[in-house]
């Protein structure tokens, strides 16, 4: 296509009466799209824009669903998991989604199927915030979707609560991880707390070492969560706040426990403990008695807030109908009564 060109010629005549009959030069006005001498950055078309109301104003085909364009809610659209032309699209933009058919009587249809997965995939969708390894689940997501938009909304469903049911195994596991690694973490500060303490403020007598019972306590607890964790008996939750939050108590509970027993045995309120066919009571207490005081108080952890909530019997308790001994056995739940 040729360069169109305008040659002005200047008559100096014309403006100035006075000015010399030197000739001059014709202008060449060029247009800047097809000039070959323009510099690279000169706009080789200029395409018309439509007016933001007339482009809004189109509404979203399933044609339009691919990686890159934006959706409905303007977001970016970054893969799509499957697409039946003009009937449905389902991608991830932030999160799984669908675009319904053109037709908007099927797409009606399609969103009454999906109805009944609203609360399941609601359910996935809060449970997937904040975990580390998503993708394998948004997978799972776009298909139960697929399936339902395919006709089979039972087996939708089913798909959407068994990636639900898997999700919630595995952060139940990396829950039982992360207390077991939080209690740990904060059993080891414990213990140099009081090994600290029973350095600066040592016990005279060895039934009365406080310090010793707790040592003993804290290990109790620590046991008692081990084997909570092994028989998957720890009441986790999917919140990591909560998750620490406990593990820590648990330890503080055993620490406690293990004191407060130990005083309540060298106070004579309770005279006597049995454990097994053994009985510690706070008249001769050797340092292997309170190790084994504070042991049980921190595993069993209902142990002493039972004693004095009086739920069991006190041994030696004159306004108890039936004095019986505290009796401790091997179950990691409240001591019985005999």
């Amino acid at each position: 296509m040729s360069d169109a060109v305008s040659t002005v010629e200047q008559n100096p005549g014309d403006d100035d009466p006075g000015a010399s009959a030197t000739p001059v030069a014709p202008v060449v006005l060029r247009e800047p799209a097809n000039d070959p001498a323009a510099p690279a950055t000169a706009p080789t078309a200029v395409t018309a824009v439509p007016p933001a109301s007339d482009a809004s104003s189109q509404p979203l085909r399933v044609a339009d669903i691919h990686a890159g364009n934006y959706d409905s809610r303007h977001a970016e659209i970054t893969y799509v998991y499957a697409a039946k032309p003009s009937e449905y699209a389902i991608y991830f933009a932030g999160d799984v989604m669908v675009q319904y058919a053109d037709d908007p009587t099927i797409e009606k249809q399609q969103r009454q199927s999906m109805q009944a997965l609203a609360p399941v995939r609601a359910e996935l969708n809060a449970l997937l915030k904040g975990w580390k390894e998503p993708v394998a689940y948004y997978w799972k997501i776009a298909y139960g979707l697929q399936l339902a938009l395919d006709g089979d909304g039972q087996a939708g469903k089913d798909a959407l609560a068994a990636a639900r049911n898997e999700l919630l195994l595995d952060r139940a596991a990396a829950g039982r991880l992360e207390y077991l690694a939080w209690a740990a973490g904060a059993g080891a500060v414990m213990l140099i707390i009081l090994a600290v303490a029973s350095r600066l403020y040592p016990f005279t007598h060895t039934a009365d070492n406080l310090w010793l019972a707790a040592k003993a306590g804290l290990v109790g607890a620590a046991f008692s969560i081990a084997l909570g964790i092994r028989g998957r008996s720890v009441g986790l939750d999917i919140d990591r706040i909560d998750n620490i939050t406990d593990g820590v108590l648990r330890l503080g509970i055993g620490v406690i426990s293990a004191g407060v027993l130990l005083l309540l045995i060298g106070s004579g309120v309770v005279p006597n403990v049995k454990v097994g066919d053994a009985t510690l009571s706070g008249g001769q207490m050797t340092w292997q008695m309170v190790l084994i005081v504070g042991f049980v108080a921190g595993f069993l952890e209902r142990l002493v807030p039972n004693i004095l909530d009086k739920r069991v019997p006190l041994a030696g308790d004159a306004t108890a109908p039936a004095p019986a001994p505290v009796t401790t056995t091997a179950a990691a739940g409240p001591a019985p009564t005999t």
